[in-house]
């Protein structure tokens, strides 16, 4: 069974709280188990609630943003944050970056933006949480670096562009079952070569899993499959 992130907000103003339910709302895996209006009100809730995520803003009455982060982090409470703020000066950005807000997001922002540092932070926890008990170097450095991200384009390898990522990543949302390179350059018109490095950075983020086909004749045909539960169909 798929598990359900639990999410916090701690917002002191009304209309960005609720800007923040609406959009929280609208994105596969969320629950919101709780709100507050002000820093210690909010300490209180992650310490009864213990959240997988904490949605926090740096200007809040009382305790500050960055202060909850610090409080969450000297209890050692197995809460991630991600901080949704006004405050972009060097100062707050990189206390929030050294105690491990896991993104930064500034106000005023978009539901898309709002909506990739959820699913950005959906594939991370899901990735902690499979069966496999050892993670190799490679997908600890994707989970640090964000690299499973799907539109994150200064994690883009050298030769890659976001547009053409996003027309094969929204076509494959609609794929089931195996698929090859030479289906999806048919459908979009776009050499097999591009698509071939385009499935493979795919790929390594584990978005897709790879496998090869063996006929009675000829070289092995290599088929992709997509992870549904990362690539958030």
């Amino acid at each position: 069974m798929e598990t359900s992130i639990s999410v916090v907000i701690l917002e002191d103003d009304p209309m960005v709280l609720e800007l923040h339910r609406q959009y929280l709302s609208k994105v596969k895996g969320f629950n919101l188990t709780g709100w507050a209006r002000d820093g210690e009100e909010g300490v209180n809730i992650i310490a009864k609630l213990q959240p997988h995520l904490a949605i926090v803003d740096i200007y809040m009455p009382g305790i500050s943003g960055l202060d909850v982060l610090k409080h969450i982090r000297r209890q050692e409470w197995n809460t991630d944050v991600i901080l949704v703020t006004a405050a972009h000066d060097t100062d707050s950005v990189q206390q929030g970056i050294q105690y491990g807000a896991v993104d930064y997001v500034i106000k005023p922002f978009t539901f898309t933006r709002f909506k990739k540092a959820l699913e950005t932070y959906r594939r991370y926890f899901c990735k902690l949480r499979t069966k496999e008990q050892l993670i190799s170097q490679k997908d600890i450095d994707m989970l640090k670096n964000n690299i499973v991200g799907l539109s994150d384009k200064s994690m883009l390898p050298k030769g890659l562009q976001q547009t053409t990522l996003d027309l094969i990543v929204e076509l494959l949302r609609q794929k089931n079952g195996y698929f090859t390179v030479k289906e999806i350059a048919s459908a979009l018109g776009i050499s097999r070569v591009t698509v071939k490095r385009y499935l493979n950075y795919l790929q390594e983020g584990g978005i897709l899993k790879g496998m090869l086909s063996y006929g009675p004749v000829g070289r092995p045909l290599q088929k992709f499959l997509v992870n549904k539960e990362l690539i958030n169909n």
